[in-house]
């Protein structure tokens, strides 16, 4: 089980960005999902994973997140991709649930739903965990950073749905 890390903050909760990105991100997801062979369960708010799908007899979760500073191909620059630490609380929690039918999946997701970032759990969990800067970054803020190039990225056909 990951641990909290003391003396770390999170960032706070932004309500008008959570009303922004949130539903657009998991319908993207939804859409990409059900265009794959899954079956929705769940994806209302319910402070756990955003989204609970089933294929061929095996349970998915997913976890989306906006990207809006990712805009056309991936920066190279950016070595790494970052989700915020306190997501380790959803791997604990797939880890007490798993079993060999059972997958989690983090999708992180281009500003205009064209492509997102598959992370499997195990690549979440194994990866480094510490501090990032950044103007939206609050200092003391940790993260996972997951080097791009051992993510899976997937092309969503999504354009209608990107914010303009």
């Amino acid at each position: 089980m990951l641990q909290p890390i003391k003396g770390a903050v999170n960032r706070k909760f932004r309500p008008s960005s959570y009303r922004k990105n949130d539903s657009l991100a998991k319908e993207t997801i939804i859409d990409y999902l059900e265009k794959n062979g899954h079956t929705i369960l769940e994806s209302e708010e319910n402070y756990s994973f955003d989204i609970k799908s089933e294929k061929n007899g095996n349970i998915y979760y997913s976890e989306v997140e906006m990207k809006n500073q990712w805009k056309g191909d991936w920066n190279p620059t950016w070595k790494e991709i970052r989700i915020p630490y306190r997501k380790h609380k959803l791997i604990n929690k797939f880890e007490e649930i798993q079993n060999e039918n059972t997958f989690f999946n983090f999708y992180v997701i281009r500003g205009d739903c064209k492509q997102a970032w598959r992370i499997k759990d195990t690549l979440l969990a194994s990866s480094e965990v510490k501090e990032a800067q950044g103007w939206r970054i609050e200092p003391g803020e940790h993260f996972f950073h997951i080097p791009y190039e051992d993510a899976i990225l997937v092309e969503l056909d999504n354009e209608h749905r990107a914010a303009s």
